[in-house]
């Protein structure tokens, strides 16, 4: 089997995502390295890594270069982008780092999930569930409240805000401007682990109930193996052409509906759980970057097992 190797750009501190890596390696004997790069030295995964490398920030005009010659230095495989900066960096830089990025989906593909109004738009047109989303400059006069509000771009829950009145309205609309304005749906939220192959067919499709969110970051979840859930993100993965890792949110309301709200097209934080409850996903890239037929269907994951996150530290 060849050596294939890996590198996490911007990884920070995603440590349990990079042991679960380490842990299916180790189990399985696959050679090969996984590698880091930040543009933070002390980052946490940096530091439980085969090697890390720090790079300047994505706005650095040096760092395109740095990161193919580290690329090529080192042999690299492929990358696996872990911030949505991380993704539009590698997007915008396709020519350069094409041989590096063959799990990344396709440009429109992008430009769609990190635009959450041109999200909503697509999702219409595709049939799929998505609340009601709407401009600063162009809502309606009979908007349904409560709202949320949230940025256009960008990801994390940084400046969500939620909005219970014309007053409350008025006053986003003019510190947000660029904000998106968006029906509240009262329910159940629910992340979805998901990983196609490079040929779009989905591996892995599992929803997780987000129990316990703490800053935006899921503390404890519990993997809820619903149809429903389920049927729509294939539908979702089918309308956007998706590859590789993403994280899909929504929220399934009291009526059994299910609507979609964000998708990040990368592993996210919470996405450990559903490698540890039986999505080989560290295998599986290692198997088909060498070359392995993938003949296998998606992958079973442990119904109703939680996760619980805890804190944790490392002394340089």
């Amino acid at each position: 089997m060849n050596e294939i190797n890996i590198l996490f750009l911007a990884p920070h501190w995603r440590v349990t995502l990079m042991r679960a890596f380490q842990d299916s390696w180790s189990k399985r004997q696959l050679p090969g390295r996984l590698l880091g790069a930040d543009s933070d030295e002390q980052a946490g995964a940096l530091q439980v890594l085969t090697e890390s490398f720090t790079l300047p920030e994505f706005s650095d005009s040096t760092c395109l270069d740095e990161l193919r010659d580290l690329c090529k230095r080192e042999a690299v495989s492929v990358i696996f982008p872990l911030t949505n900066k991380a993704v539009d960096f590698l997007d915008t830089n396709r020519k350069v780092l094409g041989d590096y990025i063959s799990y990344m989906p396709p440009a429109e593909t992008v430009a769609v999930c990190h635009d959450k109004f041109e999200m909503a738009e697509r999702f219409q047109e595709a049939s799929l569930n998505v609340p009601p989303t709407f401009l600063a400059d162009a809502l309606p006069d009979d908007i349904p409240f409560p709202l949320i509000t949230k940025p256009r771009h960008g990801e994390g829950s940084q400046n969500v805000h939620r909005v219970e009145s014309a007053e409350d309205l008025e006053y986003f609309r003019q510190k947000f401007p660029q904000h998106v304005f968006q029906k509240f749906i009262e329910g159940t939220e629910f992340s979805i682990d998901w990983f196609a192959n490079r040929k779009g067919i989905p591996r892995l499709i599992s929803p997780r109930e987000r129990l316990t969110v703490r800053g935006g970051e899921v503390m404890k979840s519990r993997i809820v193996l619903l149809p429903k859930i389920i049927e729509v993100a294939r539908a979702l993965g089918d309308t956007l052409s998706l590859t590789g890792p993403a994280t899909l949110q929504g929220i399934l309301d009291d009526e059994g509906r299910f609507w979609l709200t964000d998708i990040n097209l990368r592993f996210g934080s919470g996405y450990v759980h559903s490698i540890l409850a039986g999505a080989d996903i560290p295998a599986l890239i290692h198997g088909e970057l060498s070359g392995v037929p993938d003949s296998a269907g998606e992958y079973s994951v442990r119904d109703g097992s939680i996760m619980v996150r805890y804190p944790g530290h490392l002394i340089l």
